[in-house]
């Protein structure tokens, strides 16, 4: 009988806990499982201190909507809905999303949200737009607590709209504005030179031709701290980006900058250290990404240090270049330095390499021309492939290209393929790697065959840091009676039931079976670390 006194239910649980479970549930999937059980459960769902996200999804959620405006703080409303369905009664509805409404009956809408006292994000989603959006930013400026505001059109085209915009006030309350439509250069800054409190503007289709450099552009967004930037224009020149930098980078904290298609003069990395120096002294974060066809000459050889992105300027700003190779492109990134699995120290060698397809003949070998196109620009010390089901060959063959690689990540390896076995070629790589391998890390996301153990420290033979996500059916005490690596003394599982239990048993079994020596055994949430061969 004492056990049933401490035995908890769900009854016990403080109104507290059930609103933060709340959070996580969509305000018609509340009303549809708390609201039947007792009369507990219908007080919390009635409260004002309720604030309820919702779908709108027409006659499901429609009663509900009716009855409980107040306590909603966020509504989307993605199927047909009626203009007038947003009232003064939704006092606490901060942000509202519309994916689905007449661009004729839009202005309207957007006019009803005047009567919101809270609102301060809202984005619009059209298919297509028969009206001129310089009409759209006249209403949204009528909204005072706007803070955020996203506009995305499918099918329009501004290039050929370009009517003047003059509020005759200015929008002091907006930070973030995301325009994700073909928009015209001069039209979208003439309408942020109303909007002085701007700090985050991401223009996603910039429509930039090359005699908007004879605009005298006014000095825009003062307080511009964020600005990304992807172009649709075909064969923009590189000096209208530096006519547009120039009057609006002082601030610039975050600069993202997509070109539309290969124009080298766009990766010219001398180019971007001089504008950056000049106009960008703030700025903490770069992304820039550029694409080159695989069949296209990647370089000016006679031009590289314009292209150096390795140069001492990028590495202190801890910048690094990824690029990633597929059959059709060459896909170059410059990112700001994250945290990695490999972990780097010296950041002179941060170089990574991602092959997402890999380019092979009809023999079912490996193409080397678009690995020897990225060596010509860079040397690489990281290579991640995502192809499933990796045949060894071609790993034998992708490294072997690589002779500075210092990490690996693969997602899965087959040991053998039935169409072919290893060639003389691939057999004498494996025998020579000892000589040639710099790999110290590796990181295999799927390990299905303890036999790939064995190749990988083969494969590997200064190896010092293994990383295993997905063991299938295989046990980690296994793993670590199949590890006879000289150089290995750090290993990594990624284990969604790890808990102390598991950590104990096997501190036993690697104690009682002698497997590790002078070992630590530690978790990290959902990792294992087994570190050895410690000094004491």
């Amino acid at each position: 009988m004492k056990d049933n006194y401490n035995r908890s239910i769900i009854e016990d649980f403080s109104n507290e806990l059930f609103y933060e479970i709340f959070n996580y549930l969509d305000g018609y999937q509340i009303y549809h499982i708390f609201s039947n059980i007792n009369h507990r459960f219908q007080q919390l769902i009635n409260s004002s201190s309720l604030r309820l996200k919702m779908k709108y999804c027409s006659n499901i959620s429609n009663e509900i909507l009716r009855f409980n405006k107040e306590q909603i703080y966020s509504l989307s409303l993605n199927e047909s809905f009626s203009i007038n369905l947003i009232d003064s009664l939704f006092i606490y509805l901060e942000s509202l999303r519309i994916t689905s409404i007449n661009s004729n009956e839009l202005l309207l809408f957007i006019s009803n949200l005047q009567s919101l006292p809270c609102l301060k994000l809202l984005t619009i989603k059209l298919l297509q737009c028969n009206i001129d959006d310089s009409q759209i930013y006249h209403e949204i400026f009528s909204l005072k607590m706007l803070k955020y505001f996203k506009l995305s059109i499918d099918n329009y085209s501004s290039s050929v709209r370009f009517s003047s915009f003059n509020p005759n006030k200015q929008m002091n309350h907006l930070e973030y504005l995301i325009i994700d439509y073909q928009c015209l250069f001069p039209s979208i800054t003439n309408i942020l030179s109303y909007m002085p409190s701007i700090h985050y503007v991401s223009l996603m289709k910039l429509f930039y031709y090359d005699s908007s450099l004879e605009t005298n552009y006014p000095f825009i967004w003062p307080n511009l701290t964020h600005l990304s930037i992807c172009l649709t224009t075909w064969g923009t020149m590189f000096e209208c980006i530096e006519v547009l930098i120039s009057k609006i980078g002082s601030k610039l904290k975050v600069f993202s900058f997509k070109p539309y298609h290969e124009i080298i003069e766009y990766f010219n990395a001398s180019r971007w250290e001089n504008l950056i120096l000049k106009f960008m002294p703030q700025l903490n974060k770069f992304y820039l990404k550029y694409t080159e066809n695989v069949d296209r000459i990647l370089r000016d050889r006679d031009d590289e240090e314009t292209n150096d992105f390795t140069r001492s300027f990028w590495i202190e700003r801890k910048w690094f270049l990824e690029i990633e190779l597929n059959n059709q492109n060459i896909l170059f990134s410059i990112l700001p330095s994250k945290k990695q699995w490999f972990h780097e120290e010296n950041l002179f060698k941060l170089n990574q390499l991602v092959i997402s397809r890999i380019n092979i003949n009809k023999y079912n070998y490996f193409i080397q021309n678009d690995i020897n196109r990225v060596l010509n620009f860079t040397q690489i010390y990281h290579l991640e492939i995502t192809n499933e089901n990796l045949f060894i060959g071609l790993l034998l063959q992708i490294t072997n290209c690589l002779f500075e690689l210092r990490s690996l990540k693969i997602h899965s390896l087959l040991l053998e393929d039935d169409s072919r076995d290893l060639n003389l070629k691939e057999i004498s790589i494996l025998y020579s790697i000892h000589l040639t391998s710099q790999i110290k890390k590796i990181y295999l996301r799927n390990l299905t065959n303890i036999k790939q153990i064995d190749f990988l420290m083969k494969f590997s033979p200064y190896l010092s840091f293994f990383k295993i996500d997905y063991l299938h059916n295989l046990d980690i005490p296994s793993i670590l009676r199949q590890i006879n690596h000289t150089y290995l003394n750090s290993l990594c599982f990624y284990v969604p039931t790890a808990d102390d239990k598991m950590i104990n048993n096997l501190n036993k079994i690697s104690s009682l079976e002698k497997l590790l020596v002078n070992y630590k055994i530690i978790r990290q949430n959902e990792h294992i670390f087994f570190n050895w061969n410690l000094l004491e």
